[in-house]
């Protein structure tokens, strides 16, 4: 009768040892685990931050685009703009810079050097206008009036009116250098218009004032548009 009696007991203990080693053991995998989710905080942290400046920097890549593929159009007077957006831009990359990529840093430095070269560029109305381009802008716009020279008083009118239905139907796509080449033809017009004024009636001049105040009145709101626009990106 002892002897079931001793083997129950025997087998308690074991019970109680097994169940605080694995309790011992349950404590020892929380606190290993506990160390090891504060460990992966700060990771997850940086993990976030070089996140962030990574795409700042992609944002800024494609902003460079942008401004690389219409220098050739960008205006001197659209370029203090320009500048303040760069460096709204490049000074928020500068404040992670260690959170980029060795690769990103190089390609952030040399995105700087990009941009100080397009800004010793010359603005698109700092480039001379070419002659060969003005003669075909004039037979586009003008028609068969496009050797102005030789507009007589009795067609000046007419080659106004055909100007600016020319620029009514093509403005749509112009940049700030196809409003250059139209206003020096339409400058050009005038010089003509002058030398055979006295010729002229006062109907003819009425109309023709009022399609060179509507040529100016379409560029100006081209130009608030482009100025805009600017501005959003």
């Amino acid at each position: 009768m002892r002897q079931p009696l001793n083997n129950h007991k025997k087998t308690m203990q074991k019970g109680k040892i097994l169940g605080l080693i694995l309790g011992l053991t349950a404590s020892f995998s929380s606190a290993v685990w506990a160390q090891e989710v504060e460990k992966e905080k700060p990771l997850a942290a940086r993990e976030t931050q070089e996140s962030s400046a990574e795409q700042d920097l992609r944002a800024f890549k494609e902003w460079m685009k942008v401004q690389s593929d219409k220098i050739a159009t960008t205006t001197r007077a659209e370029w203090p703009t320009i500048k303040s957006d760069f460096a709204r831009q490049a000074n928020k990359i500068e404040n992670s810079f260690q959170g980029l990529s060795e690769t990103s840093k190089r390609d952030f430095l040399e995105l700087k050097t990009r941009f100080q070269e397009l800004e010793s560029k010359p603005m698109a109305d700092e480039v001379p206008l070419q002659a060969e381009e003005v003669r075909l802008r004039e037979k586009e716009l003008l028609g068969s009036f496009g050797n102005v020279q030789n507009i007589s008083s009795i067609h000046m009118r007419e080659a106004y009116i055909r100007f600016m239905q020319n620029v009514r139907v093509k403005r749509q796509n112009w940049t700030s250098r196809d409003w250059d080449y139209a206003d020096y033809i339409l400058q050009n017009l005038g010089k003509r218009k002058a030398a055979v004024e006295e010729k002229l009636s006062t109907l003819d001049e009425i109309k023709i004032r009022t399609l060179i105040g509507e040529f100016y009145t379409l560029r100006s709101g081209q130009e608030f548009k482009e100025q805009q626009k600017a501005k959003k990106q």
